[in-house]
Formats: C-alpha cells, structure tokens, sequence
C-alpha cells in the first residue's frame, strides 16, 4: 500500500460517527484493506476485515504458546511444535527484518 493509499483510508472517528462506519466496513469487507480511525489528528484504532483479526489472534496465540530465547540466543526448540505453514510464516517475517 503506497503513502496515498494510506491517505485515503483515514477515517476521523467525527466522520464514523456522521453515519461513515457503515460504508467504511463495507469498503474493507470488499477490499480486505484497512482503514485507520484517527482522533485529534492521531491514529487511535485500525478496523480490519474479521478473517484478518482471526488470523492476528491465532498468531498471537502460537507466539505465546513458544518457548522464545532472547534475541541473539540460541533457538533450540523454541520451533519444535510450529506445523509447516506456521514455520513459513515466522521464517518469512525473519527474511523481512533482515533486509
């Protein structure tokens, strides 16, 4: 999403509250794409469609269910209990601090 995009899909919770929130949510259902909530010209809350929430939920879940090292320790077990798809997503985030 470019700087514009991200323009575009502020919202000031004045605005939700003028009848918006409505036509809001049906324009992140159709897109998947967020909208932030601003108050006093600050972001204040981000509104997401309802499978990507999940999907944040679940990942906490898992993150707080791991045995993390410190950063820079050794790993050890801390992946052992993570399935395929939950492993491609941590290695993908790693690849994405890295560079």
């Amino acid at each position: 999403m470019d700087l514009r995009q991200v323009f575009e899909r502020m919202i000031s919770v004045s605005e939700l509250g003028r009848g918006q929130a409505s036509k809001v949510m049906q324009v992140v259902e159709e897109t998947g794409l967020p909208f932030f909530v601003m108050k006093n010209n600050k972001p204040q809350a981000v509104i997401i469609p309802i499978r990507d929430y999940a999907e944040l939920v679940k990942s906490r879940e898992v993150l707080a269910s791991l045995d993390i090292p410190e950063k820079g320790a050794p790993a050890g077990d801390a992946y052992k209990n993570l399935t395929g798809e939950e492993m491609r997503f941590f290695l993908q985030g790693e690849q994405d601090e890295e560079s």
